[in-house]
C-alpha cells in the first residue's frame, strides 16, 4: 500500500495539508533535540507558542521518573506539553492525542517524532476551524521518550490522565511508507470498527498487533497499554536507515507519509470526538488490508469457521486429486517432504549469500539498514525465486507438479493449525491464501484440466486461486524485508517461498513455456538476474554526502587522574574514526567508571582544560543510625546529563537515595574497590542542577563519582573534521564527551 498524495497548503482549511504541517517539521527538526540540549529547549518554545496559537492554552508539565534498571536507576526530567480543545459536553471524557518532541542525540527526527508533532499541529488547526466536538480532545507532547518513556509515564500522574476515555499516538521508525497501525489496545474490537469506519486510508493487520505485543519493543502508546487505555498506534517504517540518524531531516521526509499520518489522525479524532466513549472495550477482532486500504474485519470466533471450511477443501481435494489421479498418498507425502527440503536449501543458502553481501558492503553496522533496500529486496527476491524453481524443476523428475502443490497446501495447513493455537489474531494470513488455493485446485480435479494439455482455462483458474495469495502476502513479504533488511532476510525468503510453492503449478507452466531442451532457462535467467541485481546494490552503497556512513567515537576524561580515552563500540574502524585510535586496545572504560565490564576498542586521548560537574553539600543530617546527605549536583559547562557512581565506605551501608525527592531503586554492583550504586540522570533541566539525597549508616562516608555528558566531541582535538559523507552513529553512547569528578561526602 502506498501513502496518500500530499495536500497542497491551500487546502480546505478543514482538511490535513502536508504541506502545511512541514512548515512545523522543519523548525522541530532543524537541529537535533534530545533531552537537555539547547535544541531540546528551542523546540519546546517553538511548541508552546504553536500551541498558544492555536488557543490550546499549553502547560507545561514538569516531573521526575525514575526506570528502575537491573541494578542501576534511570532517571528522566521531563517537560511535557500539554493544550486541550474544549468539546460541547462539560465534564465528559476526553480524547489524548500524543507525539514525543524529543529526539535521538545525533538526529534532527524530522520523521521520529517531528512528523507526528507536526500532525499534532494541523490537526489541532483543522479541528479549530470545524464543527465543535462532543469531547474535550487533549494535545500531548511528550518528553523523553526516547530515553526511556518518561514522558508518557509522567502524564499517568497528571489529574487529565484520569479522564481519558482513548488514546490515539503516531510515531516512526524511518522517514518514509504507508503509516501503519501496528499498536493497538486489548479487548480491541471497538477501537478497529471506529478506526475502520473513520480513517481514509487504514492500513493495520492484527498480525502486526498479535506480533508487537509479544515483542520487547516499546513506545509511549505502551505505557497507556499496559495502564489499560483503549487506543491505537501508528507509525511509517520505510526508509529504517535514516532511523535516528542526521539524515532523518525534513527535506528526506516524504511528504506522502506525513499526509498518511495526518488525515488518519484527524479523522479518527473527530470520529472519536462525537461518539459515546462510556464503553471502550469489546471482544479482539480479526483485521487485515486483502488490498489496498480495504479493511476487513471480523469478530476472532469467525476464525473456526473460516478454520473448518479450509479443513474440509483440503480433505476435498485430497480425495479428488487421489481418485482423479492427479497424485497418489505416497506422492503427496513425497511433496511435502520435497517442498520442505526446497525450502530448507534456499533458505540455508540465504545465510553464506547474505555474508558474502556484508563483506562487500562499504563500512557499516548491521542495525543501520541500507541505502538501496529496494534493490537489495529484489535482489534477493530474484535469486529465491531461481534457487526455487531450479529445485523444483529437479524435483519434478520424481514427483507430479500437484502432488507437490497439495503437499505444499498441506504444509499450509499445518501453519495455519499452529497459528490458530498460539498465535490466532495472525492465523488469516494463512487460512485465505489456502482457501483460495484449494478451491482453485478443486475446480481442476473436477473438471479434469489437470488431465489436459495445458490451456487457457488450467492457466485461468490457477490465476485466479493465486491472485488473493498474492495480494496479502506480497506486502508481507516486502515489510518483513523492509523491518529486517540484511539483518535477517530468511525471513523475507521463507515467506517468499511458502508463496511461490502455493503458485507451484502455475510457476512450473511459466517455466516449462520458456523452456528449450529440458534446460531450465527460467531460473538461470532468474539467478543471473538476482546476482546483478546484488552486486548493483552493494555497488550503489558507496558513502556520499547523500548516504552517508555511520562513525562511532566518544571521548570519556577522568579529571580525578587526568586520564582520557576515546572510545567506540566497534572494534572496526572507518576513514574518520580511525585517526582517533592510532594505537587502539580493546577493553571496559575502568578508567572511568569502576564498575565498567563493556567491550570498547580504546586509544589514549589528550586531557582538555573543561568545566566539571560540581557536587556540593546542602545539609547534613542524622538520625537514630542513619547519615543523611543533601547535595546539589550541577554541570557548569550545561550538559545534557548526569551520572552518579555512589560508593560507601562500609558494606551494607547504603540505605537509600532519591533525585529530587523521587526515590531510586538502587542495588550493590561489586568492583575490585568494593559495591557501588550507579543511577543516570537523563534530560537535566534548564538550571542544570539536581538535589541528590542520601542515606548511609551514621557510620559511613560516602565517594561520588559525578559525570556530565554532553553531545558532540571536543572539536579541539578533532584533527580531521567529519566530511560530508560520515555523520555519527546513532544511539545515545555515540559522540560524546563525558568528564569526571569524585567527591567524597
Amino acid at each position: 500500500m502506498s501513502p496518500p498524495e500530499a495536500l497542497s497548503a491551500d487546502a480546505p482549511a478543514t482538511d490535513f495539508s502536508a504541506e502545511r504541517a512541514m512548515a512545523h517539521v522543519r523548525k522541530v527538526a532543524s537541529q537535533p533535540h534530545a533531552m537537555g540540549t539547547p535544541g531540546h529547549a528551542e523546540a519546546r518554545r517553538y511548541l508552546l507558542k504553536q500551541m498558544e496559537m492555536l488557543g490550546l492554552q499549553p502547560e507545561v508539565q514538569e516531573q521526575v521518573i525514575v526506570n528502575p534498571v537491573g541494578d542501576a536507576s534511570n532517571v528522566g526530567y521531563v517537560y511535557n506539553l500539554l493544550g486541550r480543545i474544549k468539546g460541547t459536553q462539560p465534564g465528559g471524557e476526553a480524547v489524548l492525542v500524543m507525539a514525543h518532541y524529543d529526539s535521538q542525540p545525533n538526529t534532527p527526527g524530522a520523521g521520529d517524532d517531528g512528523a507526528g508533532i507536526a500532525a499534532m499541529l494541523e490537526t489541532a488547526r483543522a479541528l479549530q476551524m470545524g464543527e465543535p466536538l462532543q469531547h474535550d480532545v487533549i494535545f500531548l507532547m511528550t518528553d523523553g521518550e526516547e530515553y526511556g518513556l518518561y514522558g508518557a509515564k509522567a502524564f499517568l500522574k497528571h489529574p487529565w490522565a484520569k479522564e481519558v476515555s482513548v488514546v490515539v499516538n503516531v510515531e516512526a521508525r524511518g522517514n518514509a511508507g504507508p503509516s501503519m497501525t501496528f499498536e493497538i489496545s486489548p479487548e480491541n474490537g471497538w477501537i478497529v470498527e471506529q478506526f475502520a469506519e473513520s480513517a481514509p486510508y487504514p492500513f493495520a493487520s492484527s498480525m502486526m498487533y498479535e506480533v508487537y505485543r509479544n515483542l520487547p519493543n516499546n513506545t509511549d502508546f505502551t505505557v497507556f497499554r499496559d495502564a489499560g487505555y483503549t487506543g491505537v498506534n501508528s507509525a511509517f517504517i520505510d526508509g529504517f536507515v535514516h532511523y535516528h540518524k542526521m539524515t532523518d531531516s525534513p527535506e528526506n521526509l516524504d511528504r506522502n507519509s506525513l499526509q498518511h499520518h495526518g488525515s488518519n489522525m484527524l479523522a479518527l479524532v473527530r470520529h472519536l470526538g462525537n461518539v459515546s466513549l462510556d464503553n471502550t472495550k469489546a471482544q479482539d477482532k480479526i483485521f487485515f488490508n486483502p488490498a489496498g486500504s480495504w479493511l476487513v474485519q471480523y469478530p476472532a470466533v469467525w476464525n473456526l469457521l473460516w478454520a473448518a471450511l479450509t479443513t474440509m477443501l483440503l480433505l476435498a481435494c485430497i480425495v479428488v486429486g487421489i481418485r482423479r489421479k492427479a497424485f497418489s498418498a505416497v506422492q503427496l507425502i513425497g511433496g511435502l517432504v520435497g517442498f520442505l527440503l526446497v525450502v530448507g536449501i534456499v533458505a540455508g543458502l540465504t545465510f553464506p549469500i547474505t555474508g558474502f553481501v556484508k563483506g562487500m558492503l562499504p563500512y557499516s553496522h548491521d542495525m543501520n539498514g541500507v541505502y538501496g533496500a529496494g534493490s537489495f529486496f529484489m535482489g534477493y527476491l530474484l535469486l529465491a525465486l531461481g534457487l526455487m524453481l531450479l529445485l523444483s524443476c529437479l524435483l519434478l523428475r520424481w514427483a507430479s507438479v500437484f502432488a507437490l502443490a497439495t503437499g505444499v497446501c498441506l504444509l499450509w495447513f499445518a501453519l495455519m493449525v499452529a497459528a490458530l493455537l498460539l498465535v490466532p489474531a495472525a492465523a488469516y494470513l494463512f487460512m485465505f491464501p489456502l482457501l483460495f488455493c484449494l478451491l482453485a485446485m478443486l475446480v481442476l480435479f473436477l473438471k479434469d484440466l489437470h488431465q489436459q494439455p495445458v490451456g487457457w482455462s488450467y492457466a485461468l483458474v490457477l490465476l485466479a486461486g493465486i491472485v488473493p495469495a498474492v495480494f496479502m502476502l506480497m506486502p508481507l513479504v516486502r515489510f518483513l524485508f523492509v523491518v529486517f533488511a540484511l539483518q535477517m532476510p530468511v525471513a523475507t525468503v521463507a515467506t517468499l517461498l511458502l508463496l511461490a510453492g502455493l503458485a507451484m503449478p502455475l510457476l512450473v507452466t511459466i517455466e516449462r513455456s520458456f523452456g528449450w531442451r529440458t534446460l531450465p532457462l527460467l531460473p538461470a535467467f532468474l539467478l543471473f538476474a538476482g546476482g546483478i541485481q546484488l552486486f548493483r546494490a552493494i555497488e550503489a552503497e558507496k558513502p556520499s554526502p547523500e548516504q552517508p556512513l555511520h562513525s562511532h567515537v566518544s571521548y570519556y576524561l577522568n579529571t580525578d587522574d587526568s586520564v582520557a580515552v576515546w572510545a567506540s563500540a566497534y572494534q572496526r574502524t572507518d576513514d574518520w574514526n580511525r585517526q582517533f585510535f592510532p594505537s587502539p586496545t580493546t577493553g571496559a572504560l575502568t578508567e572511568i567508571y569502576p564498575m565498567a565490564a563493556r567491550q570498547y576498542l580504546k586509544n589514549e586521548a589528550e586531557p582538555i582544560p573543561v568545566q566539571v560537574p560540581v557536587a556540593s553539600l546542602v545539609n547534613e543530617g542524622i538520625a537514630p543510625g542513619e547519615r543523611v546527605l543533601t547535595i546539589r549536583l550541577q554541570s557548569p559547562r550545561g550538559a545534557a546529563h548526569l551520572d552518579l557512581v555512589l560508593q560507601p565506605s562500609e558494606q551494607d551501608a547504603m540505605l537509600g537515595a532519591a533525585i529530587n525527592g523521587e526515590a531510586l531503586a538502587l542495588g550493590p554492583m561489586e568492583t575490585e574497590q568494593g559495591s557501588v550504586y550507579f543511577a543516570k540522570v537523563h534530560g537535566l533541566p534548564d538550571t542544570k542542577e539536581v538535589e541528590l539525597e542520601v542515606r548511609l549508616k551514621q557510620s559511613s562516608s560516602l565517594q561520588l563519582y559525578l559525570y556530565d555528558v554532553s553531545i558532540g566531541l571536543p572539536q579541539q582535538l578533532v584533527r580531521q573534521p567529519m566530511p560530508a559523507h560520515v555523520i555519527p552513529e546513532q544511539g545515545r553512547e555515540s559522540n560524546l564527551t563525558l568528564v569526571r569528578k569524585s567527591y567524597r561526602f
